[in-house]
């Protein structure tokens, strides 16, 4: 979903607060993948019930995105872009609607890679992704420097 939304691109220059987030079941996820022919790796790391948070690079930072129950936040710093909002942007965006338990879903999900790509499809983005790693963890620190 990330990576479609990097690759569809955005635009604010409203700053957030960085908020702080607690919860019983920590996640982080390394993969890497392709959006339209672009290349790309990156770490997911999740508070279940509370935040996502992703990073995209290839050699230099691809893009950053964050979700939370009520508010998604993307930034595209190559170009410059980034946008906060709630989750009727992602809709305005890539004409999908999605809400933050479909994303916690797909994470948690035994055959992510094929619910990203569907997901991606459903917004007009060719997306293929390899899980390199998943894992519960036990705590997890979020860069929330925007």
């Amino acid at each position: 979903m990330a990576a479609a939304v990097l690759v569809t691109g955005c635009r604010s220059t409203e700053k957030t607060a960085a908020p702080s987030y607690t919860a019983r079941e920590y996640y982080t996820m390394n993969f890497s993948g392709e959006a339209d022919g672009i290349g790309f790796s990156g770490q997911l790391r999740m508070a279940k019930d509370s935040v996502i948070w992703c990073n995209f690079s290839k050699i230099i930072d691809l893009g950053r995105a964050m979700a939370t129950r009520d508010s998604v936040w993307v930034n595209i710093p190559l170009i410059s872009r980034h946008e906060a909002g709630d989750y009727t942007m992602i809709k305005r965006l890539t004409g999908v609607s999605v809400t933050y338990d479909e994303l916690q879903s797909i994470v948690l999900s035994d055959n992510a890679e094929e619910k990203i790509r569907r997901l991606a499809q459903r917004m007009g983005h060719d997306v293929t992704v390899r899980i390199k790693r998943r894992e519960r963890v036990e705590s997890l620190s979020f860069p929330f420097n925007k």
